[in-house]
């Protein structure tokens, strides 16, 4: 099937990457590897603008369509490290039915240099993205675009669109997609002194302090002058009230009220879209008869929250649905999970690679033993980490960890020192803590360093992925033979019944119908964090001490 630029729309994107949906949209059924129908490229934004760079406004021809099918059975390296993360490590943990191991192609530099173009021409780049598109023009890039061989392609992913229901095709589809943060607060002895209000609140809840405070700025909330530049003056900043310890809770309620406030300050962690255009997100609001179309559509019998604006009652009933979905399936437990197995804190993560450079004698030799790390899981497999034997009391890191535990002293003595830390409590001297696990960090071997980086940059993935919720609902009457109610699995989506709440009782949509919702849950962006980003690290984390409460 050929590749043709013009087959492929400017759809989102994050720091880094931009996504392209294919403009068809998906048949009831499709296993040809080759149908990118239902389909979306994730591809690097550097990418693209060094490929626009060396080849500027390049005129669409088959000659690039047909380069790119022969690409495509030809993964690089980085590709194929990348495929085994997810697979190896981070499907047997999450659950093989929440994540989808994406096909990992390499695109000709000219259809990239395309695709740039087009994103460009679209016109719906936000504003607050358009310096993350740009590259300096200085002799350093031109000097590294003159080495770049532009032969080999340009890495890329290819992904379910996952705002598309699978095995549903149609109209009324809906699909949620979240950026759910770190769901625990830091309890490690490591932390800085400076830093210690990571023990009070979430991580995200200090963020959007030092958002508000100009002390930070998101790539999506910048402000940018005329040219697209940065503006050193913060823009104006709303700081969310969300708590991620409310949605990883895992008490319905809480899930409730942790969609509620992200829908009421969404920012960069909640969009929600309409068979496949996005209708809500940070600054971007459909019409209220728009909302009331969707809803027509949707729930044609409701008849809960008749006075409220029709954005807030669309918002409402689909929080609901999401809360019930995230509140039966696994992910979100599965997901914590792996979250802590942080058990160093960013702060411990920088004494902990700093000892490590100190026994490989660089950076950069550190960097790679630690990155070749991640992908060594355990010898005899995820699977059969709880036969293990260990030689302290099993806490979440050795429970849970896919990666060997050394058979080191002063590694289990560091974890028993902190497994027994407790910050809050009256009689704990965190001082002396503190000081005791600094000094332990001196004394661990180069494999110690890994294990605790390994599960450190691990959980640092999982805080910073995304997922997908998308559901499709059916209004049933009672002769219709209902469903019966299934939790998601790796061949089908899940089905559950839904009920409206009308005086805090589940209530029929009206009499006679009830509503079955078909849904999905998936989550996206489990790329593996490279070991040079600790390098920097220490200059995020002291932004800390910056909090004032």
């Amino acid at each position: 099937m050929a590749w043709r630029p013009s087959d492929w729309l400017y759809h989102a994107e994050g720091g880094k990457h931009a996504i392209f949906r294919h403009v068809k949209q998906p048949a009831v059924d499709r296993h040809a590897a080759g149908d990118f129908v239902g389909r979306v490229l994730r591809v690097s934004k550097r990418d693209l603008a060094f490929a626009y760079t060396a080849f500027g406004d390049a005129s669409t021809d088959d000659a690039a369509s047909a380069a790119a099918v022969s690409c495509l059975d030809k993964p690089n390296e980085v590709n194929v490290v990348e495929m085994l993360f997810q697979r190896s490590v981070v499907q047997p943990l999450l659950g093989q039915r929440y994540l989808d191991l994406p096909q990992q192609i390499t695109l000709p530099s000219m259809f990239c240099a395309q695709l740039y173009h087009l994103a460009f021409s679209s016109g719906n780049i936000p504003s607050s993205r358009l310096p993350s598109w740009s590259i300096d023009d200085g002799p350093e890039i031109k000097k590294t675009i003159s080495k770049c061989n532009f032969s080999i392609g340009m890495n890329a992913t290819l992904l379910r669109d996952y705002t598309t229901l699978m095995g549903h095709p149609g109209k009324n589809v809906i699909s949620v997609e979240i950026k759910p943060k770190a769901g625990y607060i830091a309890t490690s002895p490591l932390v800085s002194p400076a830093n210690r209000c990571k023990y009070y609140r979430t991580r995200y809840s200090l963020q959007q302090e030092l958002m508000e405070s100009g002390q930070i700025q998101k790539g999506w909330c910048k402000q940018n002058n005329q040219n697209g530049k940065s503006n050193s003056k913060p823009s104006s900043f709303t700081p969310s009230n969300y708590s991620p310890l409310d949605l990883f809770s895992g008490d319905l309620s809480r899930i409730q009220s942790a969609l509620k406030d992200l829908s009421n300050n969404m920012q960069n962690n909640f969009r929600v879209f309409h068979n496949g255009t996005q209708i809500f997100g940070e600054d971007i609001m459909p019409s209220d008869e728009k909302s009331k179309a969707i809803l027509d559509e949707l729930f044609p019998q409701c008849t809960n929250n008749l006075d409220a604006i029709n954005n807030i009652r669309l918002l409402d009933l689909i929080a609901g649905i999401i809360a019930k979905v995230l509140h039966r399936e696994e992910l979100l437990r599965n997901l914590l999970s792996m979250q802590s197995l942080d058990a160093i804190d960013a702060d411990g993560a920088i004494k902990v690679y700093e000892r490590l450079v100190h026994l490989c004698g660089s950076n950069s030799k550190a960097e790679e033993l630690l990155d070749k790390a991640m992908l060594c899981v355990q010898s005899d497999g995820v699977e059969q980490r709880s036969k293990k034997p260990l030689l302290l009391h099993e806490n979440n890191l050795t429970a849970t960890s896919p990666y060997d535990l050394p058979n080191c002293a002063s590694l289990h003595i560091l974890l028993e020192e902190i497994d027994k830390f407790q910050p809050h409590h009256p009689d704990t001297d965190v001082n002396a803590f503190h000081a005791r696990c600094i000094q332990m960090v001196g004394q661990l071997s180069q494999e110690d360093c890994i294990f605790l980086l390994q599960n450190w940059l691990l959980s640092l993935t999982m805080c910073d992925v995304s997922f997908f919720v998308t559901f499709q609902c059916h209004l049933l009457t009672d002769d219709t033979q209902c469903p019966t109610e299934e939790l998601q699995s790796i061949d089908h989506g899940g089905i559950m019944r839904y009920y409206e709440k009308e005086g805090g009782q589940e209530q029929r949509v009206s009499n006679g119908t009830h509503t079955m919702i078909h849904y999905e849950v998936k989550v996206v962006d489990c790329d593996a964090k490279p070991a040079k980003k600790l390098r920097k690290r220490k200059e995020v984390e002291d932004k800390f001490q910056f909090i004032t409460s």
